[in-house]
């Protein structure tokens, strides 16, 4: 909003609030007025005589409670009226103390006064002194008469002031909304009449005494409410009415846009939501029409006939006090009238639908409560589709058995249209529990579908689409595809190890064994000289000792897969043996010009292990390196100490040939670092290694990094 919009709107909100002000006092400026015709009017009312039809119905009512108590409230056989009756008893004390009665039913009869009242029914002696002595005490006196149908009348009316016509029509009023009473309408049946709790056969007479005012009875009830009405038709009303009329001329000016030349903008989305308090206000505010006439009646007994000018000159602190608080109270039922206006006025510029979207509370709760609800909703189906079997659900258990008491319980406030509800409660539950059900059959389906392919083999097939409740079990079926699929790699993987440890064992044994059956058939030569057999013989000989070799890593390598290696424990100072192994290799280290450099700790590194076993393992990575090590370069030995006594050795060297081999598959049985196998290694040193090492719980890695050569062995 710009600087002019605000201007405009702050002058907007100052000239309505002196309007307001103005306005109030005004109608200060007319109250005096007002009530000096209200006066006249007031005296007017007072000076009207008659009977209320108020008093008459008391009498009416107390006929019943008469009847009733000559006759027993046993006699009724509907509890709520006997109920009824008693009320109208109670209501009828206050009369017995101030009106004389005589009631008589068949033989019973009943009377409060000493007065032969009974003589006016026929049931004594009447003569003209006790009619005259009898009209000096009472202003009136006449009888209510029950047939034996209860049909009711009124006769033998008697008034000095000659109302006879008028107690008579009063009573009969009084009769009829006696029929249209609370007891009537509350307590008797569609098919029972009024008749039929009215008195039979039943007649009572009312003397009134002079000192009793029939119609002050009820005019000192409504009084005030009198003097109420004295002002609302003495201009009061008009002046109200006209103020607000006038308010609405200001407000739909001060609110227009060729007044302020520029755009009144009604757009509050996100600020103020007012429309049900601006409802509620321009209700209250027509409403309050008798609050209004009662401020000017309080005027007006403050102040009489001073205006509000000389009140606030001479008058006292208490006037002064009064007519400020009064002024208050008129000034905040116009401006709640104003307000009203204003926020209910732009309606008609956005029309009713933007209307209640940007000024509604109810609407504005109702979207967030429904938006609330729908997302409740929703996270409890996806909660119930996607629920998992592999943990506890008493939570969710809770949940839905808590929704379906709620339900139930509201249902249950409807009582009989309660079943109407349960009914379509039930056709949404099933049409809820039916798409539920079928998308679990749906997605057991999606489970059936997956796991038929992983039967026939398809290890590759995979369902992106969403399981619900069976989706824990796409992650299971994903671990059994890959287990499967690992499976299938290890055993074509272990095949080809297979044929390749065949061919290898073949070739290995093949060559000695060849060598070895050439050379006896050379020996078998007569011919052969001394020189020659003995060449033969030391070539025999060599050849023997390799077939042996072999054997023996074959049996090593067959005990250790089938876990019947036996260990000679004992305590190894490892830098001491790793030593005596080197001390073995060190001249032929020399040869190949290999320069060793150590890495060792000061202190001793002693490990509970197998000494002979221990040795092998340090024996064959070091035969490792005089087979594959480039001559002429560097061996990295290095030992460290670890926490518990453990110990961790690292050996490495730079290979003389290409390694195509990675570290895992160089510690296999009949695997070289050549692949032409031209050395004479079995291919078993390095499994035979990590066996024993394995065996010993420790570890055993290999590390292939382009030439460099890593054998990593820790034992914890």
């Amino acid at each position: 909003m710009d600087i002019k919009s605000k201007n405009s709107r702050r002058w907007r909100t100052l000239l309505a609030v002196a309007a307001v002000l103005v306005f109030t006092l005004v109608n200060f400026l007319f109250f005096p007025v007002i009530g000096i015709q209200a006066e006249k009017q007031f005296e007017k009312l007072q000076s009207q005589e008659g009977v209320e039809v108020g008093f008459m119905q008391e009498l009416i009512e107390g006929s019943y409670v008469l009847y009733y108590e000559l006759e027993g409230s046993d006699s009724l056989s509907e509890p709520e009226v006997k109920e009824g009756i008693k009320e109208w008893q109670t209501d009828f004390e206050s009369y017995r103390d101030t009106v004389d009665y005589y009631a008589m039913v068949v033989s019973e009869n009943t009377t409060n006064t000493s007065r032969n009242l009974s003589a006016l029914l026929g049931t004594g002696k009447t003569d003209d002194a006790l009619l005259q002595n009898l009209r000096g005490y009472y202003q009136c006196w006449f009888i209510f008469r029950y047939d034996e149908g209860g049909e009711f009348s009124i006769d033998q009316v008697w008034s000095k002031n000659a109302i006879e016509d008028e107690i008579v029509k009063t009573a009969l009023q009084a009769r009829r909304a006696t029929e249209f009473s609370v007891m009537e309408q509350e307590y008797s049946d569609e098919d029972s009449t009024y008749g039929d709790f009215a008195p039979k056969s039943f007649q009572v007479v009312y003397g009134i005494p002079a000192t009793v005012d029939m119609a002050s009875q009820e005019v000192q009830r409504d009084n005030y409410w009198r003097e109420v009405y004295s002002y609302a038709v003495s201009g009061d009303g008009a002046l109200f009415a006209c103020t607000l009329a006038v308010l609405v001329l200001v407000m739909i000016l001060l609110n227009s846009n060729k007044i302020w030349r520029g755009t009144i903008d009604f757009e509050r989305k996100g600020r103020r939501y007012l429309m049900e308090p601006a409802i509620l206000g321009f209700v209250c505010a027509v409403s309050m029409r008798t609050q209004f006439v009662e401020l000017n009646l309080e005027y007006v007994e403050l102040a009489g006939k001073a205006n509000i000018f000389q009140i606030l000159q001479t008058g006292t602190f208490e006037q002064v006090y009064g007519v400020l608080e009064i002024g208050l109270l008129t000034a905040l039922l116009y401006g709640m009238w104003y307000l009203s206006l204003s926020y209910i006025r732009p309606v008609f510029t956005l029309g009713p639908k933007k209307y209640i979207r940007q000024y509604s509370l109810v609407y504005l709760a109702g979207t967030k409560g429904i938006a609330w609800f729908r997302r409740r909703w929703n996270a409890l189906k996806d909660e119930i589709a996607h629920v998992d079997f592999s943990r506890k659900n008493m939570k969710l258990i809770r949940r839905i058995v808590i929704v379906n008491f709620l339900v139930l319980a509201v249902l249950s406030f409807f009582w009989f249209f309660g079943i109407f509800a349960l009914i379509i409660y039930s056709i949404v539950l099933f049409i809820v529990l039916k798409r539920q059900y079928d998308r679990i059959e749906r997605d057991y389906s999606s489970l059936m579908e997956a796991t038929a392919h992983i039967a026939q083999g398809e290890l590759e097939y995979e369902d992106a689409s969403d399981w619900g409740m069976f989706e824990p079990f796409k992650q299971e079926l994903a671990k059994i595809r890959s287990g499967f699929s690992k499976a299938v790699e290890e055993e074509v993987k272990s095949q080809r190890m297979k044929t390749e440890l065949i061919t290898n064992v073949s070739h290995d044994l093949k060559t000695p064994l060849t060598a070895i059956t050439t050379y006896v058939e050379l020996l078998k030569d007569p011919n052969l000289t001394p020189e020659q057999q003995k060449a033969y013989v030391e070539i025999l000989d060599k050849k023997a000792r390799r077939l042996k070799i072999l054997v023996e890593d074959l049996f090593e390598v067959s005990k250790a897969t089938s876990n019947t290696i036996t260990l000679d424990l004992m305590e190894v100072d490892v830098v001491n043996l790793l030593k005596q192994v080197w001390a073995e290799h060190e001249a032929h280290f020399s040869e190949m010009g290999l320069l060793v450099k150590w890495t060792l700790p000061k202190e001793k590194v002693v490990r509970m292990l197998d000494n002979q076993k221990t040795y092998r393992i340090f024996e064959n990575l070091f035969g490792n390196i005089e087979k594959y090590a480039m001559p002429g370069s560097r061996v990295y030995v290095g030992v460290k100490k670890l926490e518990n006594a453990g110990a961790e050795i690292i050996i490495k060297n730079m290979s003389a040939q290409e390694l195509h081999v990675t570290g895992e598959e160089i510690t296999k049985r009949f695997v070289r670092g050549d692949s032409s196998r031209s050395t004479e290694g079995s291919g078993l040193g390095l499994a035979i290694a990590k066996s024993f090492t394995q065996a010993q719980k420790g570890e055993f890695q290999v590390t292939v990094d382009g030439d460099l050569f890593k054998v990593l062995i820790r034992w914890r």
